[in-house]
């Protein structure tokens, strides 16, 4: 049940927190479709990729956290909210596991150490915040597996920049400097993103002049690149896609939710005579409502 795309931007007019909504089941033929974001505050909103767990256990659990997170009283920090998610994700995942191997000869399920992350965006005060904690398996000093939810850095980063979690191979080449994806990369708001990276650890985040507009289209940009091209980096057809969940957070105000359908993702661009780099509007063709 792996499998999903998210995207995070801190550009110089608020947070845009990206999600897709396919989420593949192990006992059905056709991906479900979740709602992956939540919103812990009114003025964050949290996120979650990963392995969701049959009867989507821990999906549930986030949206419960969330929802207990929401009444609380007490104001709470954005680094306060993700201890608290995937502390709840780590105890339900470690209740259902079961009864863990005695020794590190193969690692447990599902095959890999990664189980699921969480990220929490929002301000605190006037200063932009996104933090990520991962659920993972690790041994410990006597070679045995456990489970432990730990925070990944300290804040992911501050400042400008745009951040990808889950099926991101296709993603993190739309921002770097190979040939891949030349037509894409020729967009203005992709070279804004990348300007924006560059300065993902000044203060003075408006210099980067990347705006939450541009970080919509980079991100349905990703999206969709992601499900004509996954195949061909080892991407499996249909893991990501389905309706869009935009959210940002101003600097001031309230969160603003926008819905997109797969139609609707991208403008179609030139056409490119690289066979990497153009891509179609109707994800249907190529498994972005993958049946």
């Amino acid at each position: 049940m792996f499998g999903t795309l998210i995207g995070i931007f801190i550009t110089s007019a608020g947070i845009l927190v990206g999600a897709d909504s396919v989420l593949w089941g192990v006992h059905t033929a056709s991906p479900t479709r979740v709602e992956k974001t939540c919103q812990p505050s009114p003025r964050s909103v949290a996120v979650l990729e990963g392995w969701y767990g049959e009867d989507l256990y821990l999906y549930q659990r986030f949206q419960g956290v969330c929802r207990t997170l929401q009444r609380t009283s007490k104001a709470l920090s954005i680094e306060e909210q993700a201890d608290r998610l995937i502390d709840q994700l780590r105890r339900v995942y470690q209740d259902r596991s079961g009864a863990r191997p005695q020794n590190a000869a193969s690692l447990p399920p599902p095959s890999s150490k990664h189980v699921a992350s969480i990220a929490v965006a929002g301000y605190e005060g006037a200063r932009p915040v996104v933090t990520v904690r991962e659920l993972r398996w690790e041994k410990n000093r006597k070679g045995l597996w456990h489970v432990v939810g730990e925070r990944v850095g300290k804040n992911s980063f501050e400042g400008c920049g745009a951040r990808f979690l889950g099926e991101d191979g296709i993603a993190s080449l739309l921002l770097d400097t190979s040939a891949h994806f030349e037509e894409e990369k020729r967009r203005p708001e992709v070279q804004a993103a990348n300007r924006a990276n560059h300065l993902r650890k000044e203060d003075s985040c408006f210099r980067s002049g990347f705006t939450v507009d541009q970080a919509k289209t980079v991100y349905k940009t990703a999206v969709r690149l992601t499900i004509d091209h996954g195949d061909r980096f080892m991407i499996v057809n249909g893991a990501v896609g389905g309706r869009l969940h935009l959210l940002t957070i101003p600097g001031e105000g309230i969160v603003e939710k926008e819905f997109v359908d797969p139609e609707l993702y991208v403008q179609e661009p030139a056409e490119s005579e690289s066979g990497l780099s153009g891509f179609t509007v109707s994800p249907e063709s190529q498994g972005g409502e993958a049946s």
